[in-house]
């Protein structure tokens, strides 16, 4: 059929005649007839002759091939033929950098070249060939994916939750020093991060928001944050206790309207 060969595997890039990134209206004029099969919100999932493809905001995000054994016998990558029979670990061994993807009901996942390609499997013989934008991941969202990462306000409520998930990270807990005088309750500098001094907690007592001025003259131990960031499904948020000589930051995913920890570090100055 007119639009199936060749079909060059380009990691991160396209999967035949199809590109990451290509509208839907695109999609109709490779001349391979376009299905529709899905639709919730922003992502629609089509099928375009051999592909199935995922759109996220009217663009491709994801390209696929349910199984290479069924493929059209043309796929190449890199110059070269890749037989349809070919073994898993050959397959792998064609790409760099492949990592697991987290864990999945029915098959596993493969992800090479930066998450640019990805391959699966599962009951019987198949192999499921993946194309997607590099850096992305096998199981982001649909609004991670459209993510610009351009600032955006973040309510009161989250912003006070994501704050006491840092002040919560076990990597913070043998700096703390309960015992010592000053460390409980916490002090926590008062600045525009904490405007409106959110319900924070440490050790069982809420913490007590200080002065910078007041808390240099009385040598008081403090905590600060001193960065947030936020994007639509990002945040970052940095921080310092400068009695121990620590600064650290926390990094976090919205994923399905919840705010999950992704990295966390702390380092000694």
């Amino acid at each position: 059929m007119k639009g199936q060969c060749p079909l060059e595997l380009r990691p991160g890039i396209s999967l035949g005649p199809l590109r990451i990134g290509e509208s839907r209206a695109e999609l109709e004029q490779h001349g391979l007839p376009v299905k529709p099969t899905s639709k919730h919100e922003a992502t629609e999932f089509v099928e375009v002759g051999p592909f199935h493809v995922e759109l996220c905001g009217g663009k491709v995000v994801d390209i696929w091939l349910d199984d290479l054994r069924q493929a059209p016998d043309c796929l190449t990558f890199a110059g070269k033929k890749i037989e349809r029979s070919i073994a898993r670990e050959q397959l792998l061994a064609l790409f760099s950098d492949c990592k697991p993807a987290p864990p999945r009901t029915g098959g596993e996942f493969m992800e090479c070249e930066q998450s640019g390609v990805r391959v699966g499997w599962g009951m019987g013989d198949f192999i499921q060939l993946r194309i997607a934008k590099a850096g992305t991941r096998l199981d982001d969202t649909c609004e991670m994916l459209l993510d610009d990462g351009k600032p955006v306000p973040i309510s009161a409520e989250e912003k006070a939750k994501l704050l006491q998930q840092v002040i919560d990270l076990d990597v913070l807990a043998p700096f703390w020093h309960r015992d010592l005088p000053g460390r409980d309750p916490l002090n926590v500098l008062q600045n525009e991060l904490v405007s409106g001094t959110p319900p924070l907690t440490l050790f069982g007592s809420k913490v007590v928001y200080v002065d910078r001025g007041l808390a240099e003259k009385k040598k008081l131990p403090f905590f600060e944050f001193t960065k947030l960031s936020s994007s639509q499904t990002k945040t970052r948020i940095e921080f310092r206790f400068p009695v121990e000589g620590v600064v650290g930051h926390a990094e976090f995913e919205k994923r399905h309207d919840e705010w999950r920890l992704t990295e966390k570090n702390v380092a000694e100055r």
